[in-house]
């Protein structure tokens, strides 16, 4: 793995680095071969190449290392900002049975997650009457709940749900539909066995 991506990298690197070397060599040919080039100095113009050779020379050798070096630094960039890129969204899309977090916003639309690892201890939810206990707790991890690997049949969750009053079994029906579990939907009430 380590050994493709290395080889990758080198070979990404070779062809841009030839490409922005023809760049360089293209436009600025005629500068770095010139035998007069006028810099313009306050009001006494000189000509570089013959007031100062050795200056003009060591600036012609300085630049063929500093252009290359800004152009691997720049090719490195390009590269990091594709591939890693392409790493996060194939991570993103690709999630395991270990990524089961719950998501919830409190009363200033902030995100709470709520990891793995709290789902195996207690919850409780408190508040008045109407102070939005379900609708802002029960329904979302409901939802989250049924959703989490909806369709591999080895590894969705199965739960118990409780539904004191009643009126809980329509949203949970409404997720099962929406996310086509709704055969894995067993209702059973009083006075008859069950019904899906």
């Amino acid at each position: 793995m380590f050994a493709n991506t290395f080889a990758r990298r080198i070979i990404f690197n070779a062809i841009f680095l030839a490409i922005l070397s023809f760049i360089h060599f293209t436009f600025f040919y005629d500068v770095y071969t010139a035998n007069s080039i006028m810099i313009s100095f306050a009001v006494h113009p000189f000509n570089i190449c013959e007031k100062y050779p050795d200056v003009w020379l060591l600036i012609k050798i300085i630049y063929i290392p500093i252009a290359l070096i800004s152009s691997l630094i720049c090719i490195n960039i390009l590269y990091s900002s594709l591939f890693t890129r392409q790493k996060i969204l194939k991570k993103q899309t690709t999630t395991t049975s270990s990524d089961l977090n719950l998501k919830i916003f409190n009363e200033n639309n902030r995100e709470i997650i709520v990891p793995e690892a709290g789902l195996y201890q207690n919850f409780l939810i408190t508040g008045t009457i109407g102070s939005g206990k379900t609708s802002s707790v029960m329904y979302p991890f409901t939802k989250q709940l049924i959703k989490y690997n909806h369709a591999d049949s080895s590894k969705k969750l199965g739960m118990l749900i409780l539904d004191v009053k009643g009126n809980y079994y329509s949203m949970v029906k409404k997720y099962a539909s929406y996310y086509g579990r709704e055969k894995d939907l067993i209702v059973i009430e009083i006075g008859r066995r069950y019904k899906i």
